[in-house]
């Protein structure tokens, strides 16, 4: 990414399509050359449109691949691990999607169900929906995939959740991959380089 004069950071959109439309009308990457955009993480569960924001986020980036980049966030890292695994050892991802919203917005209703209906355990039905994602999804499941944990420029580090400041200058080499996008609290202080980070509320009303 070209070093540009503004850069955006927009964080945690969790399946809401349309408030992260809005951001990025303010953002404007289309129509301000000087304009790039970091997407920290957490685009799906919570909200009725995980797949909507996935597509939005990736049609984004694959259009100004030099002004916009997108990184994973804990959420991601969850499903990815689902989705990879057929031994139901991560599935502690549903849990962190009520309703089984990301899901349904993935899946229509009549298809979800008919996959669930047709095994008789949990396990069986959860290796099914993942091979159904695949087959219906594979090319944005492999850009997914795809997405770095953090993006450096001269003068700041963009992470969904926090580096090892205790790492100094080594940060890249020595932070755990779970700290990229898992770190909690987030920590304050001065650091190498400035820490752009979503993941945690910003404040409360």
């Amino acid at each position: 990414m070209n070093s540009t004069r503004r850069t955006y950071a927009l964080s945690d959109p969790h399946g809401h399509l349309a408030p992260l439309e809005q951001a990025m009308r303010i953002v404007d990457l289309d129509g301000d050359p000087d304009a790039s955009l970091v997407l920290l993480g957490d685009y799906i569960n919570r909200g009725p449109d995980s797949l909507g924001v996935l597509n939005a986020v990736r049609r984004t980036v694959l259009a100004h691949p030099d002004r916009a980049v997108a990184l994973l966030g804990n959420h991601e890292v969850a499903f990815l691990e689902w989705l990879a695994d057929d031994e139901g050892h991560a599935d502690g991802w549903l849990l962190e999607d009520p309703e089984l919203l990301t899901l349904r917005s993935m899946l229509d209703e009549a298809e979800l169900q008919a996959v669930i209906s047709a095994h008789v355990t949990v396990e069986a039905a959860g290796v099914a929906l993942k091979q159904t994602l695949r087959d219906r999804h594979g090319e944005l499941l492999r850009w997914l995939q795809r997405l770095p944990l953090t993006y450096e420029t001269e003068h700041a580090i963009y992470v969904h959740a926090g580096v090892d400041e205790l790492a100094g200058a080594d940060w890249r080499a020595f932070t755990p991959d779970h700290f990229f996008t898992h770190k909690f609290p987030a920590s304050t202080g001065r650091f190498v380089k400035t820490i752009i980070a979503g993941h945690v509320r910003a404040g409360t009303l």
